[in-house]
């Protein structure tokens, strides 16, 4: 009797709290799928950027870089369309780093560096000359 009690209880509150659309596609509400593409467009891609930055978009496409979308440095799109004062790049070291940094699971095919001031201390360059990567490497034309 008590697990007959449990089973009821278990299927109204089942029949109540879970979504009628839950399970038409998978493990997750039907419903979300349209919901989600209701939501305004944020990022666009880097083809959306070559007509506005033709130059820039062609040395990015020659480039090692070319597998990175704008936005990742820039920004998405939306803050950017229309207000050409919005979409600056982050020039801190951080943001080089976070693909840069030597880590042990990496590719070898992308230039890895032990930490900022050892890269300056192995080009010669003294550490207060130079502050950021930028000021060395063209990001759209790395190398």
């Amino acid at each position: 009797m008590i697990i007959a009690a449990v089973v009821v209880v278990f299927s109204l509150m089942r029949l109540f709290l879970i979504p009628e659309s839950f399970g038409k596609y998978g493990h997750y509400r039907g419903d979300n799928r349209e919901e989600q593409m209701n939501l305004p467009i944020v990022h666009q891609g880097s083809d959306y950027c070559k007509d506005c930055h033709q130059d820039k978009y062609k040395d990015w496409q020659g480039s090692g870089h070319r597998g990175v979308n704008c936005e990742v440095c820039h920004g998405h799109w939306e803050i950017h369309n229309g207000n050409l004062k919005t979409m600056p790049a982050v020039k801190n070291n951080d943001t080089c780093l976070l693909c840069h940094q030597e880590l042990t699971g990496r590719p070898e095919n992308v230039p890895q560096i032990k930490s900022f001031a050892l890269h300056l201390a192995e080009q010669e360059v003294a550490e207060g000359d130079v502050l950021t990567c930028v000021e060395c490497h063209d990001p759209h034309a790395p190398i």
